[in-house]
């Protein structure tokens, strides 16, 4: 209760010391015009703002001194009229055309004045919004620094029923399966997601979720939704799990790296090695042979070896 009061107090006293600064100054335009009239200068805006130490756009603030300021020049205008209706003389239309030049040459003054004024005016307006503008952007990028990502977001209701209806829209062409897959991975489908989606076709999609989910089972993931949206990117695909290999294939592999240790067989690859009957055959060498080598089923081939090996 005492802040509040002491807060209307201070807003008190502030307004009582403007009221008193207003007051001073209208004392000072009201002497300027008196002075002016005493002096028998014209009453223009740009006189009386020198003579009061006031600005032309601060005189025409106040109402009731510009009303003031028009009444008087009208009434130099009237007399100006009457001496247009009196008799003309040399001296009266001498007279006459001296106060029509130093009235014209008043009205110039003002309004070259004004153009003055207007210009500074324009150029303050033209600054302000660019100061606008460079502060909303800086408040953007401040907003962007310095909000946590987890941060909720306030928006109108109508950009949120826009969003909902947008994400409708998106989630129409979109297979059931895929979004409760992504569903079930605890990912929220957001727009851009969505769209992402959409650009794909559905298997592509499946896959990318197969390889997230095959991806994830092995590796801590920060953020799911930012991660399986890269994936649907670049198409992934999960990775065919190897089938375990069988003790057959074991005893060949071992035996063929020493029968090519040996030189007895020719250094082909596996893959490129001819199956007959379901058994591999090997390229033995043989100096009778026209090829240099005979092709033999790997288990007679290491019988061979063997026996080669018993007799040395």
């Amino acid at each position: 209760m005492t802040k509040k009061h002491n807060r209307e107090k201070q807003a008190a006293v502030l307004h009582h010391a403007q009221q008193q600064r207003k007051q001073q100054k209208k004392e000072q335009v009201l002497k300027a015009i008196q002075q002016l009239q005493t002096d028998n200068q014209p009453l223009t805006f740009p006189n009386i703002a020198k003579v009061a130490g006031c600005s032309v756009s601060y005189l025409y603030k106040w109402s009731e001194i510009t009303a003031y300021i028009h009444d008087l020049q009208n009434q130099d205008n009237c007399q100006l009229h009457q001496l247009e209706e009196k008799q003309s003389t040399p001296s009266s239309l001498k007279t006459l055309h001296e106060v029509s030049k130093q009235r014209i040459r008043e009205l110039v003054a003002e309004n070259q004045d004004l153009k003055r004024q207007n210009e500074k005016l324009r150029g303050y307006v033209a600054e302000i919004f660019e100061l606008r503008e460079e502060c909303n952007r800086l408040r953007q990028q401040l907003y962007e620094f310095t909000a946590p990502k987890s941060a909720s977001k306030i928006v109108s209701l109508q950009s949120l029923k826009a969003n909902t209806l947008q994400t409708k829209t998106q989630t129409d062409d979109i297979p059931p399966d895929i979004l409760e897959s992504i569903k079930k991975l605890g990912i929220k489908p957001g727009a851009r997601l969505l769209r992402e989606i959409s650009n794909h076709s559905p298997q592509k999609v499946r896959s990318a979720i197969a390889a997230f989910e095959q991806y994830r089972s092995k590796t801590v993931v920060d953020s799911p939704g930012g991660c399986l949206l890269r994936m649907i990117q670049d198409e992934a695909e999960p990775n065919l799990p190897q089938e375990p290999e069988s003790s057959n294939e074991r005893e060949f592999d071992e035996w063929y790296a020493e029968a090519i240790r040996q030189g007895f067989v020719l250094d082909f690859p596996k893959n490129h090695l001819c199956v007959v009957m379901g058994e591999i055959q090997v390229k033995v060498k043989d100096s009778n042979a026209t090829s240099g080598y005979v092709n033999m089923e790997w288990r007679e081939a290491k019988a061979v070896m063997e026996k080669q090996d018993g007799n040395v």
